[in-house]
């Protein structure tokens, strides 16, 4: 049980880790929002992505050496989370994974605080950039599919008045 304990906290290290680059990745990524480089930007998407993957797979194998420990503790009617796991757990190590647990929240909180502020900032820039492609190139107006004959009206122009006296 002991070294089932120590390839979850080692698996919990990397998945700080990870988070922790992510992090970092995420920050970069809004730099490179902010500057316009596409190059870089889709450098950094690749790198968050990557960063991504790697935490999900490790919280798979956290998840798996869980159930695996609290079946081979004969405790299959407890969930699966890392709060049964540590009611099982002698205090020192429950303290631990507490801990590692502590920290991965603190982790993901920042995680979804930066990427919402980077999607709220390219959502603005999209209404931007909208609004100033609506200023070159004004849609039309929108014409009725149907009209009472079955054709489509023409566009009625506006009267222009005319002062004729020079």
């Amino acid at each position: 049980m002991e070294s089932q304990i120590q390839a979850v906290a080692r698996l919990l290290e990397a998945e700080i880790s990870h988070y922790e680059k992510l992090v970092a990745a995420l920050r970069n990524e809004a730099d490179h929002l902010r500057k316009g480089s596409p190059e870089d930007l889709l450098q950094s998407v690749k790198t968050v992505s990557e960063h991504a993957e790697a935490i999900h797979q490790i919280h798979q194998d956290v998840r798996t050496k869980m159930e695996e420990m609290l079946h081979s503790a004969g405790n299959e009617k407890l969930g699966r989370t890392l709060a049964d796991l540590t009611r099982l757990l002698p205090p020192r190590e429950s303290r631990m994974l507490q801990k590692y647990q502590g920290t991965l929240e603190k982790l993901k909180s920042w995680v979804i605080q930066i990427n919402s502020r980077n999607k709220a900032f390219i959502q603005e820039s999209l209404v931007h950039w909208r609004g100033l492609f609506s200023l070159v190139n004004p849609a039309k107006a929108a014409s009725p599919v149907y009209v009472p004959n079955g054709r489509q009206k023409p566009s009625t122009q506006q009267p222009i008045s005319v002062d004729r006296k020079v």
